[in-house]
């Protein structure tokens, strides 16, 4: 997200800066620093652009907080088996990433890496749906597409955190601060619009169905899910390859260290750096909230008696969070500053465990704004208010390294879904006077998380992570 133009030091722009011809959308501002040529921002920009969008509607199709954890129940998964896989794919995505910096940190071409991991990890989705779509065949069959859907969705978690840092490194390097902020905050915006379609118009019909019925039902899902982030791949794809900043000649003729010396450099970063701990601190008793994420629906459909459609009813009210709370991060984050906007989004994390144990329990269509915040939280929301404080506070030279070491630090809080399995038993969720434990225990931790956000100082462009 944009970040609050007046912390930002009156220097004179460089000369890259530039508008988008013809477009309302800028590349650069006065005063905004960084970023590509404009020829290459703007093709980057668009290209970007169709990956993000079409990543996330690939998602909607599938969504992991509505629609996955039905078709693993639905497979055969225990409340426990759904955690544990929603906890070791978070692991997949998070433990590789401080490797990855390693071996890319002093790398001049980034895209080649990128655009190789992405089709090894995104091509195998194909075969997912004509696996679902034959599970009822028999009862190894049922467990065949359980055991399939667990291994290939583990597997493009995997790959899509090993190509998670040189993504962000190919963003970093294309756009300004500020673009970069406009650009996530856009994508989101514009994939949470679409995305409402796609679960009124799509999901949940399709889910409905009484024509295609289970489990085509899911394998049209999942067919839609798997070809749309093949689109999403031509993104990648289609990317120029940002140059390098000024700095990175000089930083390459520097003694590259072994792996040995670079993992031993990690504690001292963490320990030296008192913005990053805190920051660290905050996400990992924010995303307590992912320890719910996977059972808001099952407890839905339990307590209200709810069929599988509800879970396209209730992926509107996640669209329609992205599309409503991630402008406002933005805007809070432009006006008030890129710390404000993890406050208010730590906040809207808090309010969703409220809200389920609150007037959500009134009816289902109340239930539903539990979706609408985790939406604008949990789904994106906080994701990017987190990234786009972080980019802005460390500096270029060791933008890689942090980047991927906040993922390493917070690889405990993929065990938060395994621990929320914990209170479900045969289906039925463990309770204190009739409210969820599970729920109770989230807004706890989390609540302590909104509260350390009152130390986040705002960070400064010129910020340096040393």
């Amino acid at each position: 997200m944009p970040r609050n133009e007046k912390q930002e030091p009156a220097t004179t722009p460089p000369p890259t800066n530039s508008h988008l011809d013809g477009d309302h959308l800028e590349l650069t501002e006065p005063y905004d620093t960084g970023g590509a040529a404009p020829s290459v921002a703007r093709w980057n920009l668009s290209v970007l652009t169709l990956d993000v969008v079409f990543f996330s509607l690939s998602v909607a199709f599938f969504d992991p907080s509505t629609v996955m954890p039905q078709l693993l129940e639905r497979l055969g998964a225990t409340g426990l088996m759904i955690g544990l896989f929603s906890s070791f794919r978070s692991l997949a995505f998070n433990l590789p990433q401080i490797f990855v910096a390693y071996a890319t940190m002093n790398r001049e071409k980034q895209k080649p890496f990128l655009g190789k991991i992405n089709a090894v990890c995104r091509l195998p989705l194909l075969a997912l749906p004509f696996i679902i779509a034959r599970s009822e065949m028999s009862e190894a069959n049922r467990h065949i597409a359980l055991a399939a859907t667990i291994g290939l969705l583990f597997f493009w978690s995997l790959g899509d955190g090993i190509g998670y840092v040189p993504w962000m490194e190919i963003v970093a390097r294309s756009f300004s601060n500020r673009t970069r902020g406009r650009f996530f905050a856009t994508t989101q915006s514009l994939s949470g619009t679409i995305s409402i379609g796609i679960a009124a118009l799509g999901v949940a019909p399709i889910l409905y169905s009484k024509t295609l019925g289970y489990p085509a039902n899911y394998a049209l899902l999942v067919l839609l899910y798997a070809l749309l982030m093949q689109v999403s791949l031509a993104g990648v794809l289609l990317i120029k390859e940002p140059p390098v900043p000024d700095s990175f000649h000089e930083r390459a003729k520097e003694p590259h260290p072994s792996l040995k010396e670079y993992l031993q450099q990690l504690p001292t970063l963490f320990r030296t750096n008192i913005v990053f701990r805190k920051l660290c601190t905050v996400a990992l008793l924010v995303n307590f909230g992912l320890a719910s994420q996977p059972f808001y629906v099952l407890y839905a459909k339990r307590y209200f008696h709810l069929g599988d459609e509800w879970g396209g009813k209730f992926q509107v009210y996640l669209a329609l969070g992205a599309v409503t709370l991630l402008p406002l991060w933005a805007f809070i984050s432009e006006r008030k500053g890129a710390h404000n906007s993890i406050r208010f989004a730590a906040f809207g994390c808090l309010l969703t465990p409220i809200v389920a144990l609150t007037i959500g329990r009134v009816s289902p269509w109340l239930y539903g704004l539990v979706f609408l915040l985790m939406g604008g939280t949990l789904g994106w929301g906080f994701w990017i208010v987190l990234n786009h404080y972080l980019l802005l506070h460390i500096d270029e030279k060791q933008r890689q390294v942090f980047l991927a070491l906040i993922n390493l630090v917070l690889a405990p809080s993929s065990f938060y879904s395994a621990l929320g399995g914990f209170f479900i038993h045969n289906g039925e969720f463990a309770s204190i006077q009739g409210f969820p434990v599970l729920f109770l225990l989230t807004a706890l931790v989390v609540g302590a998380g909104v509260y350390q956000t009152r130390y986040l100082p705002n960070p400064s462009q010129n910020e340096s992570a040393a």
